[in-house]
């Protein structure tokens, strides 16, 4: 026996350490980043295509002279730098002189579409004007979960898909550690990817300039708005980078106006340097803009997108994006300039993001390029071509319909990822070597069929050789899904050898290569979904599986038969339990299986556990409380009205429907939790709701402890004060004076709810004593409650204004109800009736309705609910520590708080 208990004592750990790890790795999913970059040498392209396709050239055959005409050939130049050589771009000839990118965050497509009618609206195809001919296109971008800030950024310039572990990082400190095109275009020099300059100078003049200026004559990269951009490139952008904190939600205008404030500067040196009068501004020419607006996303996080704020802020967002569009069309004819506007995300109905749905996914691609792109008369260095005037007129019409189906939705699809080999042939940089989006083909400019077969060629060639050299490097990727892929590339790349080998620009071959190799690059990233992106739920239950059967282990064997007799009916004789005791016990361990095991696995359960949650608290104390009505009314009608001493005992039973009746009104009657005070669209945010709450709370306290003892009365006018505080600081954050903020006020709420904690733990640690001497009388329960009530309480009630402090005004009536809840539940479990509410019920009551008030209290088990304006409860300015303890508190205080009641 004794062997069998030592052996237990380590079986039951290891299973759990086990069942952890297993579970963690199937939910927490992880891609190593490997530290490969796509070079820009000579034959780059060249090398990618033959050892990743197969296409190798000799001397003088189709394919070598294919590849002539479609691949950037580098040439020594005449005269002497640095670099050696140039070429026309890295792998192709680059197609643009400069690029804008405007990102409005949070930006829908129907924001794009419908609500900015002087930018995007104006641009839009006009009727009788062909498709290859117009220079705007507005297009449905296709977010990949997780819908948040940082994450889509980093997809958005390295190609990947970031992990759910990866959200740790959307809190600041996360720097891109792979390949990206900002990367890229930062390395890479600038006569290599296509850009040369008539004011090129010697090196000993080069030198004297970067002594004198601390740069090279080089065009530059400028950055403005969203501090993310910082994080993830620290020194890219220097010295044109003028970040902004972007964490605070409910300020709506700091990081808007920093954008206006220098916007207008950069449109002034965006360009051609060829356009400058004068070789100062020529040194500072930028070739690329990034600004990264957050007004639109604020205003919903804070609002929702139907409000008169929102109206506001996208019609500030259309006269900017009309200046920039302007600068657009304003550009020499021959340089070709564009802009790209589009949102990281979209939001949901009531302004918030972060999952999956169409609503946060479906975000908005603006693309507008200059005339000199599609005029023909693109003369410049920069994008110099040998085609006629007639086949640069227009953009590419591949769309995949001589493949079929499934090609067509591929190039009907453009997912944000895409964007990265889009704009890597543009500026004639290597695509980055972790990218797994497909090239869009609708917006290359000036291109023809061969061309855009051998970029889409290229394209796959890199995504073909990063899957390859992960799966042998780091973690294998499934082969059954590795060998399909490599036979659509096989077939795609037998077309290609087909068209080269016809030597034909029109040849079908190209068309149907390009619509194969798109198949591809949408197979390939729906292989990375699978795999990066998308939980293993087959592990997860396997980790579930051992992490009960740990537990389990961890009983003694011979304990299973009374264990749960003993815990449904305290070890009392058949003969004593009442059918509908065991009514009562059955439906209780039924529901409770059913919403804690079997419903967990459900997704639409995830979406509506809210509304089963108020169904199972009433089917629960309905049933409790015909548990104390039925017997009497049956054993009435049995014997007759000779008996006259039994009762029904309503004192027992309406707590039980109080219960349900503050889980309903907390449904119907309080909204808005998790907002600024400020907001007067709700009703619980009122004068008249808070502060009544305040008030009956205050009371609450003073009944919760002995005011004759001066340590008790010490700890209560502590409560009573945070209160207090708290209730100021919500009616300054109501005032529309910006000076009247709040902060101080929630300061002090913060510093009396840690020293009354302090008092707490102290008081707690010298009545700890009095509950071993309590177990000695005659009613335990008792003495329990007067520990609890002395000493956990107090604790209990902190965490209970803390929580208020972080969430929001409407959460003092929620308090107000849950109190009666915890009362009505305190008064069923200590009544002296010979009928009593069985502890399993009790327990699960409390658990349930700790469940509720997380739900009433506005939140959800999505990220797309994270009160992130908890962090800013007492500041305007994000720490760290202070904004993770503040969001914890906010999501999981009532966990822990129904924890301690348990206990």
């Amino acid at each position: 026996m004794g062997v069998m208990e030592r052996t237990r004592e380590w079986v039951s750990p290891v299973l759990a350490v086990v069942g952890l790890y297993i579970f963690a790795t199937s939910f927490f999913l992880a891609k190593r980043s490997l530290p490969h970059t796509s070079e820009c040498d000579a034959h780059s392209a060249r090398h990618l295509l033959e050892s990743a396709l197969g296409l190798r050239a000799s001397e003088n055959d189709a394919t070598e002279l294919h590849f002539q005409r479609v691949l950037s050939q580098q040439q020594q130049q005449q005269q002497h730098n640095n670099d050696g050589a140039s070429s026309q771009g890295c792998w192709m000839d680059r197609r643009v002189d400069a690029v804008a990118i405007i990102v409005v965050d949070a930006l829908r497509f129907d924001f794009a579409r419908e609500r900015l009618p002087d930018s995007i609206g104006a641009r839009l195809l006009p009727p009788n004007q062909s498709r290859r001919q117009i220079r705007s296109q507005l297009l449905q971008f296709v977010a990949d979960p997780p819908t948040v800030t940082m994450q889509r950024l980093k997809g958005l310039t390295t190609g990947g898909l970031p992990t759910f572990a990866d959200i740790s990082g959307s809190f600041g400190g996360a720097t891109v550690d792979e390949d990206s095109w900002v990367n890229q275009l930062h390395q890479v020099p600038p006569n290599k990817r296509g850009y040369h300059s008539d004011t090129t100078p010697t090196p000993h003049k080069q030198q004297q300039q970067q002594q004198a200026q601390g740069y090279h004559r080089r065009p530059r990269m400028a950055f403005v708005g969203d501090d993310t951009w910082v994080d993830l490139f620290p020194h890219q952008f220097d010295p044109d980078s003028f970040p902004f904190p972007s964490f605070n939600t409910r300020d709506l205008d700091s990081v808007d106006n920093g954008c206006l404030a220098h916007l207008p500067g950069m449109l002034q040196r965006f360009g051609s340097s060829s356009s400058s009068s004068n070789s100062d501004e020529s040194d500072s020419f930028l070739e690329l803009i990034v600004a990264h607006f957050l007004g639109v996303d604020h205003v919903g996080h804070t609002y929702g997108p139907n409000n008169h704020h929102m109206d506001e802020k996208l019609h500030q967002m259309d006269g900017m994006l009309s200046d920039v569009f302007t600068k657009i069309d304003d550009a020499p004819s021959n340089s070709c300039q564009v802009a790209f506007v589009f949102g990281d995300h979209g939001m949901t109905e009531d302004g918030n993001h972060g999952g999956g749905t169409d609503e946060e996914t479906h975000a908005g691609l603006f693309v507008h390029y200059s005339p000199g792109c599609i005029t023909g008369n693109t003369n410049n260095s920069t994008t110099t071509n040998t085609t006629t005037d007639e086949e640069m007129n227009h953009f590419s019409d591949i769309t995949g319909q001589e493949v079929g189906s499934d090609s067509e939705d591929a190039f009907r699809s453009i997912h944000q990822i895409d964007l990265v080999p889009t704009l890597s042939i543009l500026l004639g940089l290597p695509i980055p070597y972790a990218n797994l989006g497909g090239l869009v083909p609708s917006l290359i400019p000036d291109t023809r069929a061969p061309m855009m077969t051998a970029a889409l060629a290229l394209n796959a060639a890199q995504v073909w050789n990063y899957l390859t050299t992960y799966s042998t490097k780091s973690n294998a990727l499934p082969h059954t899904a590795m060998k399909e892929l490599n036979e659509i590339l096989d077939d795609a790349t037998r077309l290609y050898r087909q068209a080269i080998a016809e030597n034909n620009d029109d040849s079908i071959a190209y068309r149907q290569a390009a619509g194969m190799y798109k198949v591809f690059l949408s197979q390939a990233t729906e292989l990375g979904k699978r795999v990066w992106t998308r939980f293993d739920t087959t592990g997860m239950t396997w980790g579930i599986g051992i992490l009960v059967l740990a537990v389990l282990s961890g009983v003694p064997s011979w304990q299973w038969i009374r264990l749960p007799f003993d815990m449904l009916f305290r070890r009392e004789t058949c003969s004593t339990i009442s059918q509908t005791s065991i009514i009562e016990a059955g439906v209780t361990i039924m529901l409770m299986l059913f919403q804690c095991v079997l419903l967990t696995f459900s997704n639409s359960y995830i979406e509506a556990e809210q509304h089963i949650l108020i169904f199972i608290i009433s089917i629960l104390c309905t049933v409790a409380s015909l548990n104390r009505y039925a017997p009497v009314v049956m054993a009435k009608s049995e014997e007759g009205p000779s008996v006259e001493n039994r009762s029904v005992n309503f004192d027992s039973i309406w707590p039980i429907f109080v219960i349900a009746i503050c889980s309903r009104a907390n449904e119907v009657f309080v909204s808005g939790h998790g907002l600024d005070p400020s907001l007067y669209i709700h009703a619980a945010h009122s004068t008249w709701a808070f502060i009544p709450s305040i008030v009956l709370l205050g009371i609450a306290r003073t009944k919760m402890t002995q005011m004759n003892c001066r340590r008790h009365l010490l700890n209560s006018v502590i409560d009573i004060l945070a209160l207090l505080l708290l209730m100021a600081s919500w009616w300054e954050k109501r005032s529309m004076d910006p000076n009247r903020n709040g902060f101080l006020l929630c300061r002090g709420v913060f510093s009396f709810c840690a020293l009354g904690l302090l008092l707490s733990i102290q008081e707690y640690r010298s009545i700890h004593t009095k509950q071993i001497a309590s177990k000695q009388e005659k009613n335990p329960n008792i003495a329990v409650l007067e520990v609890t009530g002395d000493s956990v309480w107090p604790l209990l009630f902190k965490l209970l204004i803390f929580i208020m402090a972080v969430t929001g005004p409407s959460t003092a009536a929620s308090g107000v109800l849950f109190v009666v809840q915890a009362w009505a539940l305190i008064h069923v479990t200590l009544s002296g009736e010979s009928r009593p509410v069985r502890a399993p019920v009790i327990a699960a009551l409390w658990r349930l309705c700790i469940r509720h008030a997380f739900f009433a209290t506005g939140h959800a088990c999505s990220f797309n609910r994270l009160h992130y304006s908890a962090a800013f409860a007492a500041t305007d300015e994000f720490h760290f520590v202070i904004g993770g303890v503040s969001l914890f508190a906010n999501t999981f205080g009532w966990e822990v708080m129904g924890a301690g009641l348990l206990w």
